[in-house]
């Protein structure tokens, strides 16, 4: 879950955003060339400018954004952790499994173990999803954001999947 900021024409408005609701929201806004800046605690910023005409013939600009933060940041994604979310990430079929009574995930030839799982898990950076692990988008936004992703960077991250939805 996000917290989402809206700032717009009549001011601005808090909610919450589920992580579907949230990939649509960063999805819309790649296609429409908006600003979209990664954060390092697994949110996004969406910026842009609205334009509306006025009288007589002029153009009115005013600067707009969306901002989601989430419930659960991400905290600080150390290299054992990154390393951890790449194997996640890379992996074909990344499997939950019981190592010692305790959970760990198999992620094709890696296994993480099950501290580094407690961990990803208690921070809402991996979760499960018809019986296999994927990086959560808190995950992903995260990690773009360690690398000082551009909103370049972040709109080719989400090209396949755009280029995979109906229009």
């Amino acid at each position: 879950m996000f917290a989402e900021t809206v700032i717009h024409a009549g001011g601005t408005t808090h909610g919450h955003a589920t992580e579907a609701h949230a990939v649509r929201l960063l999805r819309t806004a790649i296609r429409r060339g908006y600003t979209v800046t990664p954060t390092r605690d697994g949110g996004a910023s969406i910026t842009w400018t609205a334009r509306r005409l006025i009288a007589p013939g002029g153009i009115a600009t005013a600067a707009r954004s969306i901002t989601l933060t989430p419930d659960t940041p991400a905290g600080v994604l150390t290299e054992g952790i990154r390393a951890d979310l790449a194997a996640v990430d890379q992996a074909t079929a990344a499997l939950p499994l019981l190592q010692g009574g305790r959970l760990a995930i198999r992620a094709g030839l890696c296994l993480v173990g099950p501290a580094a799982t407690s961990r990803l898990y208690g921070r809402r950076l991996v979760t499960e999803e018809r019986g296999r692990v994927r990086l959560t988008l808190v995950a992903h936004l995260a990690l773009l954001a360690t690398r000082d992703a551009s909103s370049p960077t972040v709109a080719a991250f989400f090209r396949a999947e755009l280029t995979e939805q109906p229009a």
